[in-house]
């Protein structure tokens, strides 16, 4: 007992008085199973709703890691074409020895891709422009 409560029901020690009509086993048999019916059912819907909101959120990510796949293989061609570019342009220098395109370097600290590409433009550029400066660079139309 709890207090002046009885943990029993009412039903089950004859103090129901006259206003608590008795329940059969199986009326409260089927009670429960209703609840559980219910239960199982508000479940099932937050289930679907969950399942909706993943589906959404599985479908973005993989937009993200398809555009970050063709981010990828547009730096990877503008990179070979900035090198080759920069290898015709010493091709003249014959003392100097190119190396094949190396390895993208991992261990760089993460930026945004736009400040790589930038870099990599603006070293083009200076190479360009000391090779003119140098008068090592012919002039298109010059040859």
């Amino acid at each position: 007992m709890i207090g002046n409560a009885s943990v029993v029901p009412p039903q089950r020690t004859g103090d129901a008085g006259p206003e608590a009509a008795p329940v059969s086993a199986v009326e409260r048999y089927k009670e429960v199973v209703a609840l559980a019916d219910q239960s199982v059912n508000r479940m099932r819907e937050r289930d679907r709703e969950r399942i909706a909101e993943l589906v959404e959120r599985l479908a973005a990510s993989q937009d993200r890691v398809a555009a970050l796949i063709e981010q990828e293989e547009l730096t990877r061609f503008g990179v070979r074409l900035l090198w080759d570019a920069a290898v015709e342009a010493l091709w003249e220098e014959r003392w100097m020895r190119m190396p094949p395109l190396p390895e993208p370097e991992e261990s760089v600290p993460p930026r945004d891709q736009r400040d790589y590409l930038v870099a990599m433009d603006v070293a083009y550029q200076a190479l360009e422009d000391l090779l003119q400066k140098r008068g090592l660079l012919r002039r298109k139309g010059s040859a």
